[in-house]
């Protein structure tokens, strides 16, 4: 008769295993978002199968976990992808009203179902990857690789008033997702993400229990999923100070993991 200690562990071991499997997707996008813009009226991205098994590919976009009606459309929505195989996703624009005066941001969704197997006892697991479609309408104010020097930043307090936060202010037209915050030199140990157009978003600081006058740095990712240049500040408690560029350097080559 099983105990709870080996239920415990047998289930512990699927998760375990299910989130390995889960960091080793077969079947690989050609980049890690997709910018449509308004003048094209359509994008495209490649995939392929660089596993030893055929998949079947669902795709499909929304606008965030159970916002399924969108106006745009991947295509093709189900295809098989055996071994080495490539294919090439299709965003077309087909409906709908969108701001003309912003971007706008969905999410394209890839899940790979491997095939069922002839063999007992075999977990199949079907991995899910998400990464972002901007719709860029034609005609908006600036360049998107301008926005990350338009940036504001503050120091507030922090949920509830306790500790501190990083206030990030995006007054551009377009989507900032941000990689990391560096604070007096060091690496913020806080989860960065997204700051949608014309909006604000505080971000909590792990390093500071009050607010200060801090000396902030971070990076962003550009069109290609590249991190920028690095954008310097000195934050001022409770004051909005301009971001500026640092002094120049190359470009990194990494990308953002997909759903960033």
């Amino acid at each position: 008769m099983l105990n709870k200690r080996t239920i415990t562990s047998a289930i512990l071991g699927s998760v375990l295993l299910i989130s390995a499997l889960a960091a080793n997707a077969s079947v690989m996008l050609g980049g890690t978002r997709v910018v449509l813009n308004e003048k094209d009226r359509q994008a495209s991205i490649p995939l392929k199968n660089t596993g030893a098994s055929p998949y079947v590919v669902q795709t499909w976009i929304d606008a965030g976990e159970g916002k399924n009606k969108v106006p745009l459309l991947v295509t093709p929505p189900l295809s098989r992808l055996d071994p080495g195989a490539e294919n090439i996703l299709r965003i077309v624009r087909i409906s709908g009203d969108l701001p003309s005066d912003r971007e706008t941001v969905f999410w394209l969704n890839v899940k790979e179902i491997p095939e069922k197997s002839d063999q007992v006892n075999v977990l199949q697991v079907a991995v899910r990857t998400r990464i972002k479609i901007f719709y860029r309408p034609a005609g908006l104010t600036g360049k998107p690789d301008e926005a990350r020097s338009l940036v504001t930043l503050a120091v507030v307090p922090g949920q509830d008033g306790k500790g501190a936060a990083l206030r990030v202010s995006n007054p551009s037209a377009y989507n900032l997702t941000f990689t990391g915050f560096k604070i007096n030199g060091n690496k913020e140990q806080t989860k960065a993400g997204m700051v949608l157009p014309f909006s604000s978003s505080d971000f909590p600081l792990t390093s500071i229990s009050t607010p200060q006058v801090l000396d902030v740095s971070y990076t962003t990712i550009n069109d290609y999923g590249g991190e920028t240049p690095e954008v310097v500040a000195k934050v001022a408690v409770g004051a909005a100070s301009a971001a500026q560029p640092a002094a120049p350097v190359a470009a990194a080559a990494s990308v953002e993991p997909a759903g960033k």
